[in-house]
């Protein structure tokens, strides 16, 4: 199983591979130093204690790390230094998160595009969708609490925000994972798979490559329902060295709701807040509306307020300022309307409107019935913008979302706008809801290929689970890795710049995600099989059987009501849906007695440990819900 893995690694996108040479030519890692500069950065301090840790791990042996090696001596190079610039590695600079793993049989280099080539103010400068800065994501951990390793206690690592140009870490966890073994399952030490120490010898070779989908990143779920049990107490510091193992981040990029500051810029003085405001503009709100800073649309037809947004994108690209709730990072300013649809009553707003009234597909959430309208606001904030003459690849971004999701077929959209489909890949058990979605996706692939926009994309990957916390209902689980997969692997075959993921998803499915991120070439079974093979050991068998029942009863649309595999509309999980349709007491009785099986395969504390994560975080959870509606 694990030559088909490592196969799939090989053959993956990008990748060049020299392949191995004769048994005899290799690297025994014991006895080697790891070398890095005199002035390491924090991604490379990062990647050469992970990778001391992990050789030790599995090795037994604990190679020193230094920025001196003894004559004679074997070394691990990590990250550019006087070493390997006398090497003469690379023939050409390396692109956007690419990396070069060399072995040879005196040396092995572990090195990557770390450099930003900006002033710290830009490296630093806006908010991703998060909120949060790049300067505000380096934290410094105690590594031995985040290992749950008592010997590395008090060594403290400071890690990379996770948008900064950190090829080398990426280097050293595909070495980590390629040739020592280990699987990052989850955050908590207890999530982390380690094989048995073992001498390692690394065949010569040389790989170079980089992930194929270039941003990787959404807001952090491992504290909700199913996954929280599954992750078995990850504190918040594991969870942060945890996504940059799994190489979230990426470049640089952020779009979403952005203007909840203007009424406190431009409407009224907030006592709360009242250096934000600017000048009295109530002619930029939408008329006949109100509401607080999150409801009261604007007038998107109004000359003044298309001015500020430009102007204010304006300073973000030349200052790297942001106001209030703005959301902006890299080279990428967003500018999307509030989330509701209480467009502005002004007759010029209502004319736009009235081109879109009949522009929908049955009744799904997303349309196009304001496609005009918020993109032709979105267009004339772009040719604003394009006025000002900024250096650099600059552009807006803007969500195709809701009742503007599909694209406006008669507009020439200008080429500073990049474009973020949004997507429920996790409800495609509603057949209309993936043909609407698949349509408009498409088109707005096919409108990138001859106009070279990026496209970016906003999954919601909080289904079902989210839809549960609102209701106050426990969900039958969302697993569905085939269909997800599916969709990785057509995202990097249409040049798709990167995902933002509302939701992360329990943990196999969370795992697996990342894993085609950065690779979608690689095997879905394989990868399921070394999961439940390595993970919970004598278990494997029961536990893979109760992942797949859910995820083949969650998946297929015939499981659902009639009107569901009929209707073109959007459908979410029900209460009735998931417990009435899904979770039948047929289903409930299979599961029972797989997670009964797994629960007396397990042989380990480990494994029991591992099994009891998913009774207690999946079935117990799958039960009280169950329980709850039959009781009604």
């Amino acid at each position: 199983m694990k030559k088909k893995v490592l196969s799939c690694l090989i053959l993956c996108c990008g990748l060049l591979c020299s392949g191995f040479l004769q048994a005899k030519k290799s690297f025994l890692l014991e006895g080697a130093y790891i070398v890095t500069s005199d002035s390491s950065t924090n991604t490379v301090c990062l990647a050469a204690v992970e990778l001391q840790y992990f050789i030790w791990k599995t090795t037994g042996f604990k190679p020193e790390i230094t920025s001196r090696i003894p004559v004679g001596s074997k070394g691990i190079f990590v990250g550019r230094s006087r070493y390997t610039e006398a090497m003469q590695l690379a023939d050409k600079p390396f692109g956007e998160q690419e990396y070069l793993i060399d072995v040879t049989p005196e040396r092995i280099v572990l090195m990557g595009q770390d450099e930003d080539f900006q002033s710290e103010a830009e490296r630093n400068k806006g908010r991703d969708n998060n909120g949060i800065s790049p300067e505000k994501d380096r934290p410094v951990l105690d590594y031995g609490l985040v290992t749950g390793d008592d010997s590395v206690n008090g060594l403290m690592v400071p890690l990379p925000s996770i948008y900064d140009a950190q090829g080398t870490c990426y280097a050293v966890y595909d070495f980590i994972e390629r040739f020592l073994g280990v699987r990052f399952f989850g955050p908590s030490p207890e999530n982390v798979f380690i094989p048995e120490a073992r001498k390692i010898k690394v065949a010569c070779q040389q790989i170079r490559r980089a992930p194929a989908i270039k941003y990787r990143h959404g807001t952090y779920t491992f504290e909700w329902p199913i996954v929280k049990e599954q992750y078995m107490g990850a504190t918040g510091d594991m969870q942060q060295l945890f996504i940059r193992r799994l190489r979230m981040g990426g470049r640089k990029w952020a779009a979403n709701h952005a203007f909840t500051g203007y009424q406190d810029r431009f409407l009224r003085k907030n006592p709360k807040r009242p250096e934000l405001f600017e000048s009295y503009h109530p002619e930029y709100f939408a008329k006949g509306r109100n509401g607080g800073a999150s409801e009261r649309q604007f007038c998107y037809t109004n000359p003044g307020f298309i001015r500020q947004v430009a102007e204010d994108a304006v300073r973000y690209f030349r200052e790297g300022k942001t106001f209030a709730e703005q959301i902006a990072l890299g080279d990428y300013f967003a500018i999307v309307p509030l989330d509701n649809a209480n467009w502005c009553t002004c007759e010029e707003c209502q004319m736009q409107l009235a081109l879109d009234k009949a522009n929908i597909i049955g009744s799904h959430f997303n349309c196009g019935t304001a496609t005009h309208y918020i993109w032709n606001f979105i267009n004339n904030v772009a040719k604003e913008v394009k006025k000002e003459k900024i250096m650099g690849d600059k552009k807006l971004t803007a969500l195709a979302y809701h009742v503007y999701a599909y694209l406006p077929k008669d507009i020439q959209l200008e080429d500073n706008i990049a474009v973020v489909p949004c997507l429920h890949p996790r409800n495609y058990w509603v057949p209309g809801m993936e043909r609407n979605e698949m349509k408009f996706y498409k088109a707005w692939i096919e409108e990138s290929k001859k106009s070279g926009r990026d496209v970016f994309l906003w999954n919601y990957l909080c289904f079902p689970t989210e839809r549960g916390i609102i209701s106050n209902f426990n969900v039958f689980p969302g697993f569905n890795i085939h269909k997800s997969g599916e969709q990785i692997r057509m995202y990097a075959a249409d040049r798709v710049k990167g995902v933002f993921f509302c939701g992360t998803g329990e943990q196999l499915d969370f795992y697996i995600t990342m894993r085609l991120m950065d690779d979608p070439a690689l095997d879905i079974d394989l990868l399921m099989d070394e999961f439940f093979d390595n993970y919970f050991g004598q278990a494997s068998k029961s536990m893979k059987a109760f992942y797949t029942k859910i995820e083949s009863v969650y998946s297929d649309p015939k499981n659902y009501p009639e009107n569901i595999q009929t209707e073109e509309a959007q459908f979410h999980q029900t209460e009735e849906i998931a417990w009435r349709y899904l979770g039948t007491p047929d289903v409930m009785d299979d599961l029972r007695l797989t997670i009964e099986k797994a629960q007396k395969s397990a042989k380990s504390d480990l494994e029991k440990r591992r099994v009891e994560s998913w009774v207690n975080g999946v079935w117990k959870y799958m039960l009280k819900g169950y329980s709850s509606f039959n009781q009604k």
